[in-house]
């Protein structure tokens, strides 16, 4: 077997124990192991603590007497005495207090808990804006952090020099911020206030840039405190896209937010604070319902025990696990419904694996539509209107909406294809159909063919900004064939019409008697 050493190599080999070189080269490096093992990032009783002091002149006074006092010996009385009167003046306040954390290479995690919990002092202690008072913490990687709006940025730089500021503080040099500068203006869409001093900026755009910035620096830890809440709902859609793609390139991610179903939907695990110290890790699910209680009636971390005691001890039995995952005992216990509608041709496990797939493989989203195909098929418009056929961009929850899109076959076409896609301003999918998988096959196109296609159904959601995407398809055989895709070609704002919550709004009648 031919040696893959250059020359020089086999001269420093010559000799050598063919398994000692297999021990070198080919077993892995027990110290990447190591440090594939090790926290990303580490805390052991991390606290901060400020002094509140009760009057002005105690401010003065007390940093003299603690300085006397040093001279003495700690044991001495004189010490004691000097030390006490100095604390006479302040009290200490802990926004943060004995924390632990260990958190692994590629772990999302959000934080919540009510204003004043210590959500951002923690956060900015980990971004290194921040010393902690006493405890340990361990950071390893390069952090991104969107903390308070503007931070990080001199207001009377323009965003450009800016951007190249930043850059240069997260370890990048000129020439590599040089190369990523276009894409950084591109997502950031401020256009020429680029080269305009951030301070006239408003918060929108000031939010935009720092994103951008963060988005395009290659952190190994990405920290997002309540950025997503600033920026129109476009924006917003475009930052949860791009958090989604940092998830799956494995960043670790530290997301604070009061928007619980973000959290959930965004998060492996969730961290709640109240005053200051954490009073319970888990799931997602379980920290926001935990959160939700701790807001209502003014209720207390006492208050919550029995709650987080139930949670620690919630077990699901390995008996019950091996019983569910049976498929004879699941269709045995779970009866088989009958279909909502007569299924004339329901399409193979083939074709409904490559529609969901490709459906759900775009993860771009920019500013404005984004959009691909046209050569053998085009969607030549899109539009929402109303009952009347007028159209609108405006609804009220519960009102009909028929979303038109206008095609043109550029071959011929056995089986055409046609999908709507509706997502929130996070980037959920809250509903998607085709002609395919509802059984309303469309009949077949000749090349040069239009036709006019209608999607009809109620906007039962809650209010809020939607996007609608489009889809022109067809099969040859099994494969899916793309004729064209416009994403989040129309936004939508859909207003309240009652009082609900939640993501869809289902118009339960409410029916209360009283039993005899």
């Amino acid at each position: 077997m031919q040696s893959r050493l250059s020359p020089s190599y086999q001269s420093v080999f010559t000799g050598v124990h063919p398994w000692l070189l297999f021990l070198l080269f080919v077993l892995p490096d027990p110290a990447a192991n190591l440090m594939s093992n090790v926290p990303i990032i580490f805390a052991e009783g991390l606290t901060k603590a400020y002094r509140i002091w009760k009057n002005p002149s105690d401010r003065l006074k007390s940093p003299i007497v603690e300085g006397t006092a040093s001279l003495f010996p700690r044991s001495s009385a004189a010490h004691r005495t000097l030390a006490s009167r100095a604390a006479r003046g302040y009290r200490d306040f802990y926004a943060l207090r004995d924390v632990a954390l260990n958190i692994k290479r590629g772990e999302a995690i959000g934080i919540i808990g009510r204003n004043g919990s210590g959500k951002s002092t923690l956060l900015q202690m980990i971004a290194g804006t921040l010393t902690p008072t006493t405890g340990k913490l361990s950071v390893h990687g390069r952090v991104s952090a969107l903390l308070e709006l503007g931070s990080g940025f001199n207001p009377e730089f323009t965003g450009r020099e800016n951007v190249f500021i930043n850059g240069s503080i997260l370890g990048l040099s000129r020439a590599q911020m040089t190369e990523r500068f276009e894409a950084i203006a591109d997502f950031a869409e401020i256009g020429d206030f680029i080269d305009q001093p951030v301070k006239i900026y408003s918060s929108g755009m000031l939010m935009r840039l720092a994103f951008a910035v963060a988005a395009h620096v290659d952190p190994d830890i990405l920290i997002v405190d309540e950025a997503l809440s600033v920026g129109d709902a476009r924006f917003q859609l475009k930052c949860a896209r791009a958090i989604d793609r940092f998830i799956a390139q494995g960043v670790t991610l530290l997301f604070v937010s009061h928007d619980a179903s973000l959290v959930k939907r965004l998060c492996h695990h969730a961290i709640l604070l109240e005053h200051g110290q954490v009073i319970y890790a888990g799931k997602p699910n379980d920290v926001v319902n935990l959160y939700s209680k701790l807001l209502i009636n003014g209720n207390t971390a006492e208050s919550l025990q029995t709650d987080i005691e139930a949670l620690k001890t919630k077990t699901i039995s390995p008996e019950r696990i091996e019983e569910t995952t049976k498929s004879d005992k699941t269709s045995a216990a779970v009866p088989q419904l009958p279909p909502l509608t007569p299924v004339k041709t329901a399409p193979s496990d083939t074709r409904t694996n490559a529609l969901l797939t490709d459906e759900r493989d775009h993860v771009q989203v920019s500013g404005q539509e984004f959009t691909y195909g046209g050569e053998l098929g085009l969607i030549h418009s899109v539009t929402a209107l109303d009952e009347s056929e007028a159209p609108r961009t405006w609804f009220s929850s519960g009102e009909q909406i028929t979303v038109r899109m206008v095609v043109e076959a550029r071959e011929d076409l056995h089986e055409p294809i046609f999908a709507l896609t509706l997502k929130n301003n996070a980037g959920v999918e809250i509903y998607g159909t085709n002609t395919l998988f509802s059984q309303q096959p469309a009949p077949a196109m000749k090349s040069g063919e239009t036709r006019e296609v209608d999607f009809i159904f109620p906007l039962d959601l809650m209010p809020g900004h939607y996007f609608l995407s489009f889809g022109f398809t067809h099969f040859v055989g099994d494969k899916l064939v793309v004729l064209q895709r416009r994403y989040d070609a129309i936004k939508i704002d859909v207003h309240a019409v009652d009082r609900t919550f939640g993501i869809a709004n289902l118009r339960a009648a409410i029916v209360s008697r009283p039993i005899s």
